[in-house]
């Protein structure tokens, strides 16, 4: 039998250069510190071998030269693999520029906010009262996908497939980060537990035949990879910077477990069951 624990922590503040979401013109790294992309907090592994006690000069002596040979020699073996979930980074795509109302004697409200209405020009003037902001810190269209803000509502639902609760985020203000810490969410664990059995058949002392069969995730456990996290961009009159998402809102697909870990033989697979002869001579 072994057994192996792992107790894992991993901060930093970015794994690659177009992951930075809150330092403008990236001076301010340390805004972006929190769970590095790898970070597993737990990790667990346990495997065991075990020869059945049957057969000539076992425990059990069948008594019967052909009962011996038939129920003899079997192994029964098992591993255990499990680990807590990975870091989900919740985003926001956000563009670059946005038009805020500042002047509410012209007819609008003040302070709304509402996306650019196209290109800018003679022809497409801003509409009455708005003006045009910066809505993200260092612009830019690669680093348009920014950090939620948080509005205090639980982030975890328990809702079937759905498990990020969008009520708990908020788009932020023009020219504002939001103040989600980086990859500050967790996804669902994993757990598998595979099963062998092996018969050797015996002919001379140096010659043997091995049948085996191998059952990966008996169980036939769904483990599921880290959903959806990203919030659609909306800016409407009757939803605004500050208030909280809806699910309608966020998009169909957010915080909603749709596929399994992608493996298709060994971890993460659906139950497989494999057979194999190994001649030994």
């Amino acid at each position: 039998m072994n057994a192996q624990y792992t107790y894992g922590f991993s901060r930093g503040n970015t794994a690659g250069s177009n992951e930075a979401r809150t330092g403008a013109a990236l001076d301010d790294f340390e805004a972006d510190r929190g769970r590095n992309n790898f970070d597993v907090r737990h990790t667990f592994n346990i495997s065991a071998l075990y020869q059945l006690p049957f057969g000539k000069g076992k425990k059990f002596d069948l008594g019967n030269s052909f009962a011996n040979y038939l129920l003899g020699d079997w192994e029964i073996g098992g591993i255990l693999n499990a680990r807590s979930g990975l870091p989900i980074e919740v985003g926001i795509v956000r563009p670059d520029v946005v038009i805020q109302c500042t002047n509410p004697a012209a007819g609008c409200t003040a302070g709304q906010v509402l996306p650019l209405p196209g290109t800018i020009n003679a022809a497409n003037p801003l509409p009455a009262g708005f003006t045009a902001v910066i809505n993200t810190p260092g612009g830019g269209a690669s680093r348009n996908v920014r950090r939620p803000n948080v509005t205090g509502e639980p982030f975890y639902l328990d809702n079937g497939l759905f498990i990020l609760n969008p009520a708990a985020f908020s788009t932020p203000a023009p020219g504002e980060f939001g103040n989600l810490p980086r990859n500050a969410l967790r996804g669902p664990i994993f757990r598998q537990f595979d099963l062998v059995l092996n018969k050797r058949f015996r002919f001379t002392e140096r010659v043997n035949l091995q049948f085996r069969t191998e059952i990966f995730n008996i169980f036939n456990t769904a483990n599921f990879a880290n959903p959806a996290a990203a919030l659609a961009t909306v800016l409407t009159p009757a939803f605004q910077p500050g208030q909280p998402y809806t699910q309608a809102l966020a998009g169909s697909t957010f915080g909603q477990l749709r596929q399994t870990v992608e493996r298709r033989v060994g971890l993460g697979t659906n139950r497989q069951i494999q057979f194999a002869l190994r001649l030994t001579f």
